[in-house]
């Protein structure tokens, strides 16, 4: 046999649901046949995967002839969606001199990691071994494909709503790190690599060399229904209702650092039309009670004046606003709403706002 995989293992893996075992089988076998054919390599001896226990990590020795050299694992699924810079830092910071395997290193990924002397082999035959003995590089082979088990869906949960929202407002947080992106979107550490690996493998997140959304006009209706169903009704703060139906073209949430959504936003300069249904958000609860007693709004279960907590911060909340909320908040309200009218108005809006968003 060219390699052996032991049952048991504790090498270090980073995010994904693709089994490692097939990350590390595929690897092996392209790095063996490479081998091979350059004389490295015959029918009988070539490289394995020797378990070794160093400390809580365990250990790959690469063997040919008199050629011994322990390199510690680390299998990383997924990996063209992950922060390059990130993954370097955390090659870098293990004990021992260390080799990636992983499912697939496309060529911008590879110039990176040899020119920071990161040792690499995937699942299509990409690799970069570079030592006294050897200096092989191999790039441009394209990406296999292996079996996922993930489970799909998480990039439509709460977090994942939040940061899709995050990245059509600011493409940049696809080349942020994990830790960054918590921080700024305000979502836990944990749940980012997991929306990530769903957009990406969902179709929505494309890495050519240029990582970037793609498909999406498919990827916002998606946000839209998952918005309305799931993130926004979680951030409800207080239901009203007010006697005076024209109470809000005289009302300035602002004041109470308050924004209207997106009923109000489109009926005020449109002569005649009359929101049946009003959205405002706040970042305070004390602020929109403020606001609900001071223009007279009566506390009300079922009312159509509902009152919600901004998720966004201006970290991230988009370029292109409208009266400084994002078009994509003003459509989902527009959508909605109890207006029969408000799809003819949600098209128009859909165009003239939002299009420019979706393009590919």
């Amino acid at each position: 046999m060219l390699f052996n995989i032991y049952e048991r293992h504790c090498i270090v893996v980073e995010g994904g649901f693709v089994e490692k075992k097939q990350i590390l089988s595929k690897s092996l076998s392209r790095l063996n046949l490479f081998a091979a054919n350059t004389g490295y390599g015959n029918n009988k001896v070539g490289y394995r995967l020797m378990q070794k226990a160093v400390g809580a990590n365990e250990t790959i020795t690469l063997k040919h002839d008199d050629l011994d050299q322990n390199y510690h694992v680390f299998v990383q699924s997924w990996a063209p969606q992950k922060e390059i810079n990130s993954l370097i830092a955390q090659i870098k910071a293990m004990s021992s001199k260390a080799i990636l395997f992983a499912d697939f290193v496309n060529p911008v990924m590879a110039e990176k990691f040899r020119q920071r002397s990161i040792s690499f082999v995937d699942c299509a035959g990409n690799l970069s071994i570079k030592n006294k003995q050897q200096n092989w590089y191999v790039k441009g082979k394209k990406s296999p494909h292996l079996r996922n088990t993930r489970v799909r869906g998480r990039a439509f949960n709460s977090a994942g709503l939040k940061l899709i929202f995050a990245l059509f407002n600011q493409p940049r947080f696809l080349h942020a790190s994990y830790r960054e992106i918590s921080n700024k979107v305000n979502i836990a550490l944990g749940s980012v690599g997991p929306v990530i690996d769903d957009l990406y493998a969902s179709g929505y997140i494309l890495d050519d060399g240029e990582r970037r959304l793609v498909n999406k006009k498919r990827l916002f209706e998606r946000w839209v229904d998952g918005y309305l169903e799931k993130l926004r009704p979680r951030q409800m703060l207080a239901c009203y209702t007010c006697e005076n139906k024209n109470w809000w073209k005289k009302a300035d949430p602002a004041k109470f650092r308050g924004l209207w959504g997106g009923e109000v936003i489109v009926a005020r300069p449109t002569p005649f039309m009359m929101p049946e249904s009003i959205s405002l958000y706040f970042s305070s609860a004390v602020k929109q009670k403020a606001f609900a007693d001071y223009y007279g709004l009566i506390d009300d279960d079922e009312g159509e004046i509902c009152v919600y907590k901004s998720f966004w911060s201006p970290a991230y909340d988009g370029e292109n606003n409208i009266d400084g909320i994002s078009p994509m908040i003003i459509y989902a309200d527009i959508v909605d709403a109890i207006n029969p009218g408000s799809w003819d108005v949600a098209k128009t809006f859909y165009g003239e706002a939002v299009g420019h968003l979706l393009q590919d």
